[in-house]
């Protein structure tokens, strides 16, 4: 961070808290953070707040790789299931706090906040919206 502070980035889901982390990825811009897992996720987190605010799921096998588009717009992920992915982010970058245009820095977590956590109940996901195939063993 370019404040010098630290921000722990954690799963709480009890579930998957012992998935492992294979790779990581920063967006352009700084404000989201993707890590791929041994649990065939792919996990993003607001970098400001430090909330997890998505997991990516679809893929069959460990997640290996994890990259940013060059416009932060979407993700391409690898993983041992032979498969690329191609996740559309935009919304969530759409959503996640801006840098102070004088300080250039991220906006901390308070009261009041902009935050992407997701409330209960809501069915929007990001979607896969492309598959790349044809890896051989």
């Amino acid at each position: 961070m370019q404040d010098g502070s630290n921000k722990l980035l954690a799963d709480r889901d009890t579930e998957t808290a012992d998935s492992g982390v294979t790779s990581v990825a920063i967006s352009p811009d700084g404000r989201l953070v993707a890590a791929g897992s041994l649990d065939n996720t792919v996990r993003i987190w607001d970098v400001a707040t430090g909330h997890l605010i998505e997991r990516l799921r679809g893929h069959k096998d460990s997640v290996y790789s994890v990259a940013f588009t060059p416009n932060g717009e979407g993700i391409v992920s690898g993983s041992l299931d032979k498969t690329l992915k191609y996740w559309d982010v935009g919304k969530l970058l759409a959503n996640a706090p801006k840098r102070d245009p004088r300080t250039g820095l991220l906006p901390i977590d308070r009261p009041g906040s902009s935050s992407v956590i997701k409330k209960e109940g809501d069915k929007a996901s990001t979607a896969c919206t492309m598959n790349f195939l044809g890896h051989k063993v």
